[in-house]
């Protein structure tokens, strides 16, 4: 099986990287190890991120300068995006060059790349025997087959929305758990999907983003709670630079508290717990077990950050209840971020 990175060490046209930063330095990284780096002849960016700047001693360019050296290359994006008007433009340039989306991970430094396939194949193949619906089947074939490729092309065919997704929960009554509330706007969301949610519960770690849930959330029935929810009730540092990007860390700017779903919950019944808490799921799920056990939730929660999510999040999830239907949704995104385990 011969994956994108294989491919790499053999690719005879120009390869060119769309966008800078962690993505853009994850996979430099990697082509450095593999030893295919020197294919790389150029780094461009939209002209907001140009004026005169390098990135990893590359001279940050437009892909129109690029494409007049390079009439043919082989464009790898680095970063992800949802926005409408960017995947036009990651279109736009697709129907010039042939366009892959390396797979890196957003938190950790495995790479789905085909021995980790291999090494990982029965808990993946356990995994996709134990999903719902056709949809969930079909979408995890295609994750798989984009991890390994770097196909974008692929992820069209598994595209749904945001409301199909929800609809999977069912009628919600009762109490609502954000973790990883970033903004209110999930609390938003759910709130207007589910008119039976009474108590909301919103738990996100990074504080300027809490100033803003606090706002966005006034006149509700709701408990903010500053934390990162983990394993455990404690204090860790702060790892990565801020924003969405909140983990645990061995070292950082600032601590910040820890806490846990059963101590947050106390022995209340929570009627739907979204989880979407930037790498930490695992812990997250660690200190939800009680409760997990005890009232089996309605969870959606997020199984894009790390390489093992697809199959470590859903194993680890019936460990805790295995009287779980598991579902498998992907919404429009490149790379395939945005993609979520729901568990009925």
């Amino acid at each position: 099986m011969t994956d994108i990175w294989e491919r790499l060490k053999t690719e005879s046209r120009p390869v060119c990287l769309y966008g800078t930063g962690n993505g853009a330095d994850k996979i430099i990284d990697k082509m450095i190890l593999d030893g295919s780096i020197g294919k790389v002849k150029g780094v461009f960016a939209s002209s907001d991120f140009i004026r005169n700047k390098k990135f990893r001693g590359y001279q940050i360019e437009s892909y129109e300068a690029l494409r007049e050296r390079f009439p043919e290359m082989l464009v790898l994006i680095c970063f992800g995006t949802k926005r409408p008007e960017v995947l036009e433009n990651i279109w736009r340039i697709a129907a010039e060059q042939e366009v892959l989306a390396p797979e890196v991970p957003v938190y950790g430094d495995e790479i789905f790349d085909s021995a980790y396939y291999l090494q990982h194949k029965d808990e993946l193949d356990k995994v996709r025997s134990l999903l719902a619906d056709e949809l969930s089947v079909k979408t995890f074939d295609i994750l798989i087959e984009n991890k390994l490729s770097g196909r974008i092309d692929i992820l069209k065919d598994c595209e749904t929305t945001e409301e199909e997704e929800t609809s999977l929960l069912g009628p919600v009554k009762g109490c609502f758990l954000d973790l990883g509330a970033y903004n209110g706007d999930t609390v938003a969301k759910y709130c207007s999907a589910f008119r039976g949610i009474d108590n909301i519960i919103a738990v996100e770690p990074d504080i300027r983003n809490f100033r803003k849930l606090e706002a966005n959330t006034q006149g509700l029935n709701i408990r903010l709670i500053n934390s990162l929810i983990s394993d455990s009730e404690g204090e860790v540092f702060i790892g990565g630079k801020g924003g969405r990007g909140i983990s645990e860390s061995r070292e950082g700017r600032n601590l910040i508290h820890t806490d846990t779903v059963d101590n947050i919950l106390s022995g209340e019944r929570p009627a739907f717990i979204k989880m979407d808490v930037e790498g930490n799921e695992l812990k997250a799920l660690a200190g939800a077990a009680g409760t997990i056990g005890k009232y089996k939730p309605a969870m959606h929660i997020a199984a894009y950050h790390k390489s093992g999510d697809l199959f470590e999040i859903p194993l680890r999830v019936l460990e805790l209840n295995n009287s779980y239907k598991i579902y498998l949704r992907h919404t429009r995104h490149i790379p395939a971020w945005d993609t979520d385990l729901i568990f009925v």
